[in-house]
């Protein structure tokens, strides 16, 4: 049997310390894969000259629509048109692979597809602290296939992330052979996803997450309140520890019953960094969270 490939696309806007900090925890921890940026028209000085020095590796995608995340998902479908790989990593520029990733990694990721016919999605996230009960709930361990399944009830509604998240390894063929295209919104591909696959399946040994704090984007604007937080905080990246090889041997050959929360396996090199770990930073603190809230309200408002 051929050797399975991987290729991975970083999904880039005006957060050029914080796509720095995502290529070389991929440099660091996935060497010898294959990456691409797609970068949705960054215009921020520092980041425009952190992707010049990229060279070839970008790709200068040109922004369609207005909705929350600007041109991310026709980026999205740009990246798994080109693919030439049997799976697809994507990421965004906000996060950090945080342990390295071997070549058993791979295989685990090969198996998981091989025997879960109906999917053509797996997360490579940790989980979120802030929703064990969450999680625990619904992630089944699957001890064969070293990895979680989902158990909720049918009768649930939301479909991400039973059937999809942003942040996935996709199975190319698969969604080729249906057609995908992506919707507009995480939700919209949720549904798609419900319609075409079964649900995606959780990476017993993640190797990916959030970086705490950041900046984020609405319709590719930052709000007042989101760049009065990024003041408070200190504007700089709230970067991960690499977990070391022998944390990470340990890490996979933990019983399945010990869940991969983030919180319990990663720390941020800046010891002050609360946990359970928050993702925007407008949500640190009380002034920017409600700024941010009353702007977006604003801008629904100014819309009907």
């Amino acid at each position: 049997m051929n050797t399975p490939s991987l290729h991975i696309a970083i999904f880039s806007y005006n957060r050029g310390a914080y796509l720095k900090n995502c290529v070389d925890s991929v440099l660091r921890n996935m060497p010898g894969i294959g990456w691409t940026v797609y970068d949705d028209g960054s215009d921020e000085p520092e980041t425009v000259a952190y992707l010049q020095s990229l060279g070839d590796r970008v790709l200068h995608m040109k922004s369609v629509g207005e909705d929350r995340h600007g041109g991310y998902y026709n980026n999205m479908q740009a990246a798994l048109e080109a693919s030439t790989g049997d799976y697809l990593l994507m990421l965004q520029d906000d996060l950090q692979v945080v342990r390295p990733f071997a070549q058993e990694d791979l295989s685990r990721i090969h198996r998981v597809f091989d025997q879960v016919s109906t999917t053509a999605f797996l997360s490579p996230l940790f989980l979120k602290g802030s929703k064990r009960a969450y999680f625990q709930q619904r992630y089944q361990p699957d001890a064969e296939l070293r990895c979680y399944r989902w158990s909720a009830d049918p009768a649930e509604t939301g479909k991400v992330p039973q059937k999809y998240a942003d942040i996935a390894v996709l199975h190319v063929a698969r969604l080729r052979q249906s057609g995908w295209q992506f919707a507009g919104s995480e939700e919209g591909n949720g549904a798609l996803a419900d319609r075409l696959f079964g649900d995606m399946v959780q990476a017993a040994e993640p190797w990916v997450f959030y970086v705490p704090e950041e900046p984020a984007y609405r319709g590719r604007v930052l709000t007042f309140g989101a760049k009065l937080a990024v003041k408070m905080s200190g504007n700089t990246v709230k970067s991960f520890q690499d977990m070391t090889a022998q944390a990470s041997l340990a890490f996979a050959q933990r019983d399945l019953s010990v869940y991969p929360f983030a919180e319990d396996f990663v720390d941020t090199v800046d010891p002050t960094v609360r946990k359970p770990y928050k993702f925007n930073a407008y949500r640190t603190r009380w002034l920017p969270l409600i700024l941010n809230k009353l702007e977006l309200w604003g801008r629904r408002l100014w819309r009907r």
